[in-house]
């Protein structure tokens, strides 16, 4: 038994690391049951094999002793005190026992490959080969066959373009937001690889227009503008790439208040006070984060509870106009959905974790770490994406973030992946 989960351990984790987040073509599920395996392999590490996987697992409790860690730990007991006067304690308390879940998992992740280049080499090719697949499946499917996506996703070969849309949605935002991993990973490699990773985002922008996914132009662009911040940083010193950053995270919350200051009166019979035009930030949206700025004021300082801001009076409420909700499912921007949910101080902290992580993510760009451009560009396109996408709740969301930030973060700083130890 030993010897069979020895070949598993060195396998399967890289395998389902690498799978995970590429798999979302077959729908956001996938990287959930990916997951699970992932943590059943941990658990039972110790059990069936050696004192090395204890190591690891014991380790891995580094990584909560960082800035980062402190940061979220202050958001956490925050939104604690937020559970109890929630809408739904239970529900609030779930989110908020399994997002902490996800992220000591992600930590275990770091710390198992942090020193196992091959393995980390080997989830890297994973990953990079499965969104070449992922990549084409879904093109075909939107421009040429969509029944190809039915019948991946268990929906039948008979299935409309509209339907595969509407289904690869999730998966296109994912592409984006990887997009700038993707390429690190191409270029790297060398050969027809370089090309490859020069082309690719012609490649996902492409697949964002037949998605219909107006949002994945945003996030492809703010993805690399991102890789292009990181290129900038890793010139500064610290104090003018503190400077930078603090001035950066200002000009976005800045454009975010102009936006939130300019939005339709809440409620209206039919809303016709738009300032900004549908082209540029559609209406409905514009009308969900008005509802949720109005609860926001009346639930300032400790919020309604974790993912409970679809249960507020008249969230359910059909707008005639747009013959949608008032908030479906969620506030479609991060900063309101956790301002909404958890307070003031839960975003403050909240953003101080951020702010925290880019920090660390600098100090590897200072270092000239491999993939650590990469990373910036991938923090920039999914901060990005949260605010117009997802439930920043999602598991599936959390995972795939925590999950593919937890490899680049391992990357040894003076070892290309790949190479043997003493050689440079």
């Amino acid at each position: 038994m030993k010897v069979l989960f020895d070949r598993w351990w060195h396998v399967a984790v890289p395998f389902f690391c690498g799978a995970m987040a590429p798999m979302t073509v077959a729908g956001p599920s996938y990287a959930i049951g990916f997951f699970i395996v992932l943590v059943c392999t941990f658990l039972l590490s110790p059990i069936l094999y050696d004192s090395k996987c204890k190591t690891v697992l014991l380790e891995s409790r580094k990584a909560w002793r960082t800035p980062t860690a402190y940061a979220l730990g202050v958001f956490f007991v925050i939104a604690l005190a937020g559970v109890f006067l929630s809408i739904d304690t239970t529900r609030s308390a779930t989110v908020w026992a399994r997002t902490i879940f996800y992220l000591a998992i992600a930590a275990v992740i770091w710390r198992y490959f942090r020193d196992r280049h091959f393995e980390l080499e080997l989830a890297f090719f994973i990953f990079l080969c499965f969104f070449v697949v992922a990549g084409a499946i879904a093109l075909v499917s939107l421009y040429l066959w969509p029944g190809l996506i039915g019948l991946l996703s268990m929906q039948g070969s008979e299935i409309t373009i509209d339907t595969a849309r509407l289904f690869l949605k999730s998966h296109t935002v994912t592409l984006t937001c990887l997009a700038p991993v993707v390429c690190w990973l191409a270029w790297r490699r060398g050969g027809t690889w370089r090309a490859f990773s020069l082309a690719y985002p012609a490649f996902v922008y492409v697949i964002g227009v037949g998605a219909n996914k107006q949002a994945a132009a945003m996030t492809l662009f703010c993805g690399f503008l991102g890789m292009v911040f990181g290129v900038v940083l890793q010139r500064l010193k610290w104090k003018q790439a503190l400077l930078l950053i603090g001035g950066s995270g200002l000009l976005v919350l800045g454009v975010l208040a102009f936006i939130w200051s300019h939005l339709p009166n809440y409620p209206q019979d039919r809303y016709s006070d738009f300032y900004f035009s549908n082209n540029i930030l559609d209406h409905h949206r514009q009308v969900i984060w008005a509802f949720a700025l109005s609860h926001i004021q009346a639930n300032f300082w400790l919020g309604v509870g974790l993912d409970t801001s679809n249960f507020l009076p008249a969230a359910n409420q059909i707008i005639a106009q747009f013959n949608q909700e008032n908030l479906p499912s969620h506030p479609h921007n991060f900063i309101l959905e956790v301002w909404l949910e958890t307070g003031i101080f839960g975003l403050l902290a909240l953003l101080a974790a951020i702010a925290a992580l880019l920090w660390v993510i600098y100090g590897r760009l200072r270092d000239h770490v491999p993939g650590a451009i990469a990373a910036t560009g991938m923090f920039a396109a999914f901060w990005n994406a949260n605010l117009y996408n997802f439930s920043f709740w999602s598991s599936w969301w959390l995972i795939l973030f925590s999950t593919v930030m937890a490899m680049l973060l391992a990357v040894p700083p003076k070892l290309e992946i790949g190479e043997k130890d003493g050689k440079n």
